[in-house]
Formats: structure tokens, sequence, C-alpha cells
């Protein structure tokens, strides 16, 4: 099974690093680090990750959490593949992903 990152979700993620990064060095490349662990997690057992609340009828949009970092990972999981929606922190709008379903 394969992966990608929506644009908007890799452009998530890249913020939230480099603002870690202005914090302290190294902290944005964990923050990377953790996702794509998380997204490594996901692509072993696609659908171990509970649904997302309110997810249309039919999808398969799923939440993973980064160990060590309060993110959340919102992914859909296909036959082919693992599409990664959105990368937020965990007290940010948590519903944006609805307007990314492609």
């Amino acid at each position: 099974m394969t992966y990608r990152f929506l644009d908007v979700a890799r452009a998530d993620l890249d913020d939230a690093a480099a603002w870690y990064e202005a914090r302290q060095a190294g902290l944005g490349g964990e923050l990377i680090d953790e996702v794509h662990a998380a997204v490594s997690r996901v692509l072993a057992m696609p659908l171990a990750y509970p649904k997302v609340a309110g997810c249309p009828r039919g999808r398969e949009v799923r939440v993973v959490v980064p160990h060590r970092y309060d993110f959340l990972v919102v992914y859909e999981a296909t036959a082919s593949e693992v599409i990664i929606i959105s990368v937020t922190h965990g007290r940010s709008a948590r519903h944006q992903w609805r307007q990314r379903l492609p």
C-alpha cells in the first residue's frame, strides 16, 4: 500500500515543523519523523484507527495521533492507498478536513 499527502496536509506539516523549529533547533524534524512514524503504523493496519466523528457515509476517514506530539493526522484509507488529508494540532479546528476530501 502507498500513501500520499494532499498539498494542504503537506503545508500543515511544514508549517507546524517550522513553528517548532523556531522554538528549538531539531524539534521540527522530530515532529516530521513522528508524523511519518504514525503514517507507517497506518500503512501496516489502515483500519485499526478510529473513524473521525461525522465521517461521510461510505468513506474511511480515520485519525491517528503521533506518539510525542498532540497532533491529529486525518487520513482516508482506500483499497490501494492512504491519503493524508490533514495534520493539525489537537487544539485546532478539528473539522477542517471535511472541506479537503478529494
